[in-house]
């Protein structure tokens, strides 16, 4: 694909929308739209078969949801880095150590973003300080108990839903 043309048409505190017009391999001239998103980092923390979930309100579905704790990197700042800060802020729990296990983007037929998971481990108490828009609770639920939840549809976030399945097929 040959990009021809591409303008921001909306930039916001979290992402921009731009506009894109492309020529194929063919010759045909096309439009596509996408998010433009700086990128995030989703953390998986496991602690005697349970895994670490916040339970936070998302306006966007008009819900509270349980997923685990994510936040979208910010200029300059190393995935590494946002997992170990977004995990404290969200959860009130210091990693002692985070490690990079996948990456995946959101959804691709829109958005660039590109999504870093971590695992936490050796967690210390920390600070709990959520931004002033998020309102979260953090629970430990047992793996087996999340995968159910999966399953009754008790929890949609695909994020979340993509941590429990690897952490049910990883090796203690």
């Amino acid at each position: 694909m040959k990009i021809l043309e591409e303008k921001t048409v909306y930039s916001g505190k979290v992402f921009d929308l731009r506009v894109s017009q492309l020529e194929t391999p063919t010759g045909k001239r096309i439009k596509r739209e996408f998010v433009n998103h700086p990128g995030a980092v989703a953390i998986i923390s496991l602690q005697h078969g349970k895994i670490l979930l916040i339970r936070q309100y998302r306006h966007s579905v008009r819900e509270w949801l349980l997923e685990i704790p994510a936040g979208t990197l910010e200029i300059g700042e190393s995935p590494e880095d946002c997992a170990k800060r977004e995990f404290e802020e969200e959860t009130g729990y210091k990693p002692g150590k985070v490690k990079e296990i996948f990456r995946a983007y959101v959804a691709p037929g829109y958005s660039n973003e590109l999504l870093f998971f971590f695992l936490a481990e050796e967690l210390q108490k920390g600070t709990f300080s959520p931004e002033e828009d998020e309102i979260t609770q953090a629970i430990w639920v047992d793996l087996s108990e999340a995968f159910e939840m999966v399953k009754k549809g008790k929890i949609r976030d695909l994020k979340t839903i993509s941590a429990i399945l690897w952490a049910s097929k990883r090796k203690e």
